[in-house]
């Protein structure tokens, strides 16, 4: 730096010049000048931040639920008599076929039934033949006018009476030999037995449920629903089940059954979805999830961190491109997704909005972006 000298000649340092007259002050006066100019001409500070342009997709609605397969038909077999519980021959899980016997009750009783039964129809079946004998003595008697008309009407009489006792004694005799039928429970279809309900040795009447058979054939995927899902118009647009175990094992499904009747105690609904060729692996009480697509539809979405606030709402940062300036615009949100927030209304197609570098905005500030999604 150059120093300069005072009246005798001396050299000054600088912060003499301040003492040294009107002229020094002048050149300190020119040098801060100088200073102001350089720092003037440097650009503004630009908040730099991360935008994405808005854009509308197609958007599934879905809904997911777990539930069970279970036998389009099942029933519950009881027995046709009271009684004491004698045996079981089959448990649960057993595959069984129809006619096979699955439990028996004590005949004892039955028995003595039949027997009796047996000797009535006996000894009535002996008390017609004295009655046919009689009969054609007195026909042989009455043609030969040894006998009058009105014994032989007796005797027809007797013979069409102890027939008709004879008819109703078998009757009785096959109505006992049922009873001792139905002391055996037997499967009604082939099928799964799901449900046992009764040890031997207990005491059971005709009402009481023995065993619950699920048949083979047709598969139903049930569930327990929530009222409020099905309070839509529209069927679905597709359903397909998996195992809860391994989702790679799918089918199909259709909608076949809505209960009419609401669970109070849950708040739910009974729904049965018919399985289209399910795989062998899709076995009886096997836990399924179901993938209902609801509706498809065109709709904007933001991400998560693209979200702010606007007086309490929903709301994201919008750049106008042309004076690169922001400004806080409120959202319709259709719902919250996990990675997305779907929109029904608030941002256009084509708009640019911010989805990083939001925290510090204020409206209308210049800010310089770049385009991409948030990481």
């Amino acid at each position: 730096m150059t120093m300069n000298a005072d009246t005798d000649g001396k050299l000054l340092p600088p912060a003499a010049l301040f003492r040294s007259g009107p002229g020094a002050l002048v050149l300190a006066c020119l040098l801060l000048a100088g200073c102001d100019g350089k720092q003037a001409a440097q650009p503004p500070y630009l908040e730099q931040v991360k935008v994405e342009t808005a854009a509308l997709s197609s958007d599934a609605l879905r809904a997911s639920g777990t539930g069970e397969i279970k036998a389009r038909v099942e029933s519950n077999l009881s027995f046709k008599a009271s009684g004491r519980v004698l045996s079981r021959s089959v448990n649960v899980g057993d595959h069984v076929k129809a006619g096979q016997v699955l439990a028996t009750l004590d005949p004892t009783e039955q028995k003595a039934d039949i027997e009796a039964a047996r000797a009535a129809v006996a000894a009535q079946e002996a008390t017609l033949r004295m009655a046919t004998s009689a009969l054609q003595r007195r026909q042989t008697l009455t043609k030969s006018g040894v006998l009058a008309q009105k014994e032989l009407d007796a005797a027809e009489q007797q013979f069409r009476s102890a027939e008709s006792d004879l008819a109703s004694l078998k009757a009785r005799l096959a109505t006992a030999e049922e009873g001792l039928a139905q002391t055996e429970l037997k499967a009604d279809a082939d099928g799964v037995i799901t449900a046992r309900n009764v040890e031997t040795g207990q005491v059971v009447q005709p009402s009481t449920s023995v065993y619950t058979l699920a048949h083979d054939g047709d598969r139903d995927a049930v569930f327990n629903v929530q009222e409020s899902a099905l309070s839509g118009t529209k069927p679905p647009i597709s359903l397909e089940v998996a195992l809860l175990s391994n989702p790679e094992i799918k089918a199909q499904a259709s909608l076949r059954e809505v209960s009419p009747a609401l669970d109070r105690s849950l708040g739910t609904v009974r729904v049965k979805l018919a399985i289209e060729d399910p795989p062998p692996d899709m076995t009886l009480g096997s836990p399924i999830v179901a993938n209902v697509e609801v509706e498809k539809r065109d709709r904007i979405y933001v991400t998560w961190q693209a979200l702010t606030s606007k007086t309490g709402k929903p709301a994201v940062w919008v750049v106008d491109p042309k004076t690169k300036t922001v400004s806080l615009r409120e959202l319709q949100v259709d719902r919250y997704d996990t990675s997305r927030v779907v929109l029904t209304g608030g941002l256009k197609p084509g708009e640019l909005f911010v989805t990083e570098g939001a925290k510090f905005l204020r409206e209308e500030q210049q800010v310089a972006y770049s385009e991409g999604a948030a990481q």
